[in-house]
């Protein structure tokens, strides 16, 4: 009798630590981002952004917060990729993701973003030029930040933003679905990013 109820005790321990670790488990997939400033030195803005994912939800997060930040910013998804003597940044070796959005000091006119410093995994886009607009479309189903940085990286070398006041680049994932829309301004000298 003694050995049947501790047998029963034994297995109802296991099930209940097996329900928290699934729940726990499950709530910590379900976190959802959160950036925080970490330090503003004389002209960049220091954030860290808790619970990044390489996923859609956690890039787009990411640049519909800087759509109401001016100035240069760098986002980090670690914060001990740097540290700060009396106000200087100073870069560790990095193996995480920054997100770096090029300004001027108290403009939302990006003049250049890079959010890969890590791995660049070259993509191929299938390429479409119409009325001031180029429509690049690959074989992905969701945003990642190797797929916006190809997508980044491609406007910043295409000449033809500089032909014409405005110009706009659209990217398309694998179902025809846009993901990704850069509006350039003054001949190229700015954009504008939208992530749908």
């Amino acid at each position: 009798m003694k050995i049947r109820i501790i047998n029963y005790l034994i297995v109802l321990l296991i099930s209940i630590g097996t329900i928290y670790c699934a729940d726990n488990k499950s709530n910590q997939q379900n976190v959802s981002p959160k950036i925080e400033s970490l330090q503003d030195t004389y002209n960049t803005k220091f954030y860290y952004i808790k619970n990044f994912k390489d996923e859609e939800i956690c890039i787009k997060y990411i640049f519909d917060f800087t759509k109401k930040e001016k100035g240069w910013i760098v986002i980090l998804t670690n914060k001990d990729d740097v540290f700060f003597d009396d106000g200087i940044p100073y870069y560790k070796d990095r193996v995480s993701q920054i997100f770096s959005f090029f300004r001027h000091r108290e403009s939302l006119e990006n003049k250049g973003i890079t959010v890969n410093f890590l791995e660049n995994k070259s993509i191929s886009f299938i390429k479409k030029k119409e009325n001031n607009q180029t429509f690049l479309s690959s074989d992905f189903e969701t945003l990642t930040v190797n797929t916006v940085q190809n997508f980044l990286d491609y406007a910043e070398k295409d000449e033809s933003k500089k032909e014409t006041e405005n110009y706009t680049y659209i990217l398309y994932n694998k179902d025809n679905q846009e993901k990704m829309k850069l509006k350039y301004h003054d001949k190229g000298a700015w954009f504008e990013v939208e992530i749908l």
